[in-house]
């Protein structure tokens, strides 16, 4: 595998250092950084900039797309840790958790969450995807990017197409390892040597579905996967300077991975929302405030984030920000402090400073204390080509 990377990466470096007439590139690089002032890591804010990174490790990511107008590929690449910190990783083939060591995580299969090549025929209104599946048509447009044919924990691959019949409309199906069965020792298939372990079982559960419709004023999506996963999306910005979005993801109990108290397999569902208001058109103060929330539904242990948030210009480069995090856990025996004590209400503060270099760029400083005593800091920076 690491001799792919290497050669895909070769291919890369080729291929943007010469494009032939017709081909473009674009897409973005990201990475964000950030360090714990204690010994022990606790459990912080889901969508404080560290988190949204890499769950309060460092990451790296890269998302390209190289094409001409009716074909051409993208691939994501991504590395958590930078190469410093051991990582687990769950084999998609055995379900065996192995640990890779921090000096072999650049060159591994997971990093590519998905690469795969894509055609498009008759005036566009038809796209065909082959590889490891990721979603640029119909998935949700919130920052969790719900779908159904790829997450960063799953390897899918498999063939989508997509039915794009007039402006805005997205109709997808395509069958794919994302949700399917595979042999386990105790099949009969694989103690009589018919499959090997780890193979495809090919049911209906390889089977995904989804839509996106989208105008000027608003934007709804959806699908589900036959192998018992689904999501939804409603996006609305009709009203100038004003957005809100909601977006959703439900995950059955037999693949959910997740039970109650009693230790029987319970569904797992994750909502996600967030209304915001820019001042800076209506009323000419450099100034976006707005509240997200993030629920997460589940048997004997949900729980509801808050965070409101408030982003102020000081110039055109240079904002300062403010985000609170107040988490309700509903099944406080479940989240303990450094003392073991349960706790039902955390909070959680984040302070820090964004600098823009041009329309393209952007780096943000935080810092973030937690109801938990942690202390953590970070910078992250995105650049869009």
């Amino acid at each position: 595998m690491k001799k792919i990377i290497i050669a895909a990466a070769v291919a890369l470096t080729a291929l943007t250092a010469s494009f032939a007439e017709g081909w473009t590139l674009k897409g973005y690089a990201r990475a964000g950084a950030e360090g714990n002032f204690d010994a022990k890591d606790l459990e912080t804010s889901l969508y404080k900039d560290g988190k949204y990174y890499g769950n309060g490790k460092s990451r790296v990511q890269m998302n390209l797309d190289y094409n001409q107008q009716y074909y051409g590929f993208n691939f994501r690449y991504q590395v958590d840790g930078f190469g410093f910190q051991n990582t687990k990783v769950k084999d998609s083939v055995t379900g065996q958790v192995k640990e890779e060591k921090a000096s072999e995580v650049w060159f591994t299969q997971t990093n590519l969450k998905y690469v795969m090549a894509y055609a498009k025929f008759i005036d566009e209104m038809v796209i065909v995807e082959v590889g490891k599946l990721g979603d640029n048509y119909t998935a949700s447009e919130g920052r969790e990017a719900f779908n159904i044919c790829s997450y960063s924990s799953q390897q899918s691959f498999g063939v989508r197409t997509i039915i794009n019949p007039i402006e805005g409309l997205y109709f997808a199906v395509g069958a794919s390892s994302y949700r399917a069965d595979r042999f386990e020792e105790d099949d009969d298939s694989v103690k009589d040597n018919k499959v090997k372990l780890g193979d495809l079982e090919l049911n209906q559960k390889v089977l995904g579905f989804s839509t996106k419709y989208k105008n000027k004023n608003f934007c709804v999506a959806g699908g589900y996967n036959l192998g018992g996963e689904g999501f939804g999306y409603l996006g609305l910005s009709a009203v100038p300077n004003l957005k809100f979005y909601i977006e959703g993801r439900y995950i059955d109990k037999e693949i959910s991975g997740k039970t109650d108290k009693n230790g029987d397999k319970t569904s797992h569902t994750v909502l996600s929302e967030n209304l915001l208001y820019n001042f800076t058109e209506p009323a000419g103060v450099p100034l976006e405030t707005g509240i997200m929330m993030y629920q997460t539904i589940l048997k004997d242990n949900s729980q509801f984030e808050f965070y409101p948030y408030v982003s102020y210009g000081f110039t055109k480069s240079v904002f300062g920000e403010f985000e609170v995090g107040v988490i309700k856990y509903m099944e406080p025996s479940k989240h303990k402090d450094r003392e073991g004590d349960d706790q039902s209400v955390v909070f959680n503060v984040t302070p820090s400073v964004k600098f823009k270099a041009g329309p393209k760029a952007t780096v943000k400083v935080y810092y973030n204390y937690d109801k938990l005593d942690k202390h953590a800091a970070g910078c992250t920076a995105r650049i869009n080509f």
